[in-house]
Formats: structure tokens, C-alpha cells, sequence
């Protein structure tokens, strides 16, 4: 994983002793703080994409999508979206 930022800033937390016991278990000293980071960078993308989507939850409403009520009609929807792909085509 990159770089998070060039610039830095010192924070103080707590973490139960159990944590870090283990963290100083597997971790070596001078990779802890980059271990840290990428934690918390990983699970802050987490959050910021649940929110999103519950966010997002309200978008959709069935009422503007009757061609997709029933599971055969997803599964139509689907299919024809899949067929529609070129699969040969180089990225």
C-alpha cells in the first residue's frame, strides 16, 4: 500500500494492553506506525463506503423499476447485460 500522506501529525490514543501486546508480537518496532496507518486508512474507507451506500439506500425505488420485479426478471436483466459484454475486448 502507498504512502498516506507526505505530511505527518502525532496522535495520542489509548488501546487495550491486549492489543498492543499482540501488535508488538507481530509487528516489528519500526513498522508499527505504518502498520497503524494503513488499519485505520483500510477500515476509514470502510465507513466512508457504508455511509455512502446507506446514503445512496434511498435512490432506488421499485415504483421506477417494474421491468425488474420479480427474480426472473433480474435474472433477464442480468443475462442481457452479460451478453451485451465483449469479452474479447482488451482492457
Amino acid at each position: 500500500m502507498g504512502k498516506i500522506a507526505t505530511e505527518t501529525t502525532r496522535l495520542n490514543l489509548y488501546l487495550p494492553k491486549a492489543m498492543v501486546d499482540v501488535l508488538y508480537q507481530y509487528v516489528p518496532a519500526r513498522q508499527r506506525t505504518r502498520f497503524v496507518s494503513e488499519a485505520v486508512a483500510r477500515e476509514l474507507r470502510r465507513l466512508k463506503q457504508r455511509l455512502a451506500l446507506e446514503a445512496s439506500a434511498v435512490a432506488w425505488r421499485d415504483e421506477d423499476h417494474p421491468e425488474l420485479a420479480t427474480g426472473a426478471d433480474i435474472d433477464r436483466w442480468l443475462a442481457e447485460g452479460r451478453a451485451s459484454l465483449d469479452w474479447d475486448r482488451p482492457e
